[in-house]
C-alpha cells in the first residue's frame, strides 16, 4: 500500500477531536483491521496505550524490539502488563544473529556509532516485521520534544501508516491516567527515568521539562532511527 498526503490528512482530518482511544478503535476495528500492530517498548508510558488495547482487543498484536539490551527492570514490567491487562498476542522480535556476529560480535558498537547499533537491533527487525502490516502505532508524544514537537496523529513511513494516538496529550494526562487506572509505574520511573529504552544508552533525564533527555546523553543523537524514512 502506498501512502500519499492526501490519505494521511484525510486520517488527521476526520478523527481531529477525538479520544486517543477512539483513534485507536476506529484505526483497530474500521480503517486497518488486521493490517496493523503496535509496537511497544514497554517504557514509562506504554501502559496507557497497553490498557486501551485491552479494552478494544486482547488479542491484538504487539512487538516488542527485545535488542538483547532492555533493562531487567523493562522485563518484568512487561510480564506485569501482560498479565494485569490480560493481553494475548506479544511477540518479542530479536536482532538477526548473523548481523551482531558480522558487526556487533562483542556487543560494544554502542560505543563507537551508536546509529548502527540501533540501526542492527531494532530498525532492520522491525521492517522486517512490518512487511506484514498496512499501519502500526507508536507511542510517541509531542510533549516529549526534540522531532516530536510536531507529531501529529497519522503520518506516512516507508510505504506505512503510523499512527500516533498519544500524540497531543500532556504529562498531566499521563499521569492521571495511571492514577485512575491503578496502574502501576515502569520500575525505573520513580528513581528519574522518565524515559526508558536499552541500558547502555539510558540515564536518569536530566530535564523534567524533556522526558527523553536521559537517552544517548553527550550524543546528538535523538531518536534510534525507527521513525525514519529507511535507506535504500
Amino acid at each position: 500500500m502506498k501512502n500519499d498526503s492526501n490519505i494521511i490528512g484525510f486520517l488527521n482530518k476526520i478523527t481531529k477531536g477525538m479520544t486517543p482511544l477512539d483513534i485507536l478503535r476506529k484505526s483497530i476495528q474500521v480503517n486497518f483491521k488486521d493490517n496493523i500492530v503496535y509496537v511497544c517498548s514497554f517504557g514509562t508510558e506504554s501502559a496507557i496505550i497497553l490498557h486501551m488495547i485491552s479494552k478494544i482487543e486482547k488479542n491484538f498484536p504487539i512487538i516488542l524490539l527485545n535488542t538483547n539490551f532492555l533493562f531487567e527492570e523493562t522485563i518484568h514490567y512487561k510480564n506485569y502488563l501482560l498479565k494485569k491487562l490480560n493481553l494475548k498476542n506479544l511477540k518479542e522480535v530479536f536482532p538477526d544473529p548473523r548481523d551482531l556476529d558480522l558487526h556487533d560480535k562483542n556487543n560494544i558498537l554502542w560505543k563507537s556509532n551508536p546509529d548502527s547499533c540501533c540501526n542492527i537491533r531494532k530498525v532492520k527487525p522491525l521492517q522486517k516485521e512490518l512487511k506484514k502490516y498496512k499501519a502500526w502505532i507508536s507511542g510517541r508524544k509531542a510533549f516529549h520534544l526534540g522531532d516530536r514537537k510536531d507529531l501529529r496523529v497519522f503520518e506516512s513511513l516507508n510505504d506505512r501508516i503510523v499512527i500516533n494516538p498519544l500524540a497531543s496529550i500532556d504529562k498531566t494526562f499521563v499521569n492521571t491516567y495511571f492514577e485512575k487506572n491503578k496502574i502501576n509505574r515502569h520500575p525505573l520511573f520513580e528513581q528519574g527515568y522518565l524515559s526508558i529504552g536499552c541500558i547502555n544508552c539510558t540515564e536518569k533525564s536530566i530535564d523534567s521539562s524533556n522526558p527523553r533527555s536521559g537517552r544517548w546523553s553527550n550524543k546528538t543523537k535523538t531518536e534510534c532511527g525507527i521513525h525514519y524514512n529507511k535507506k535504500e
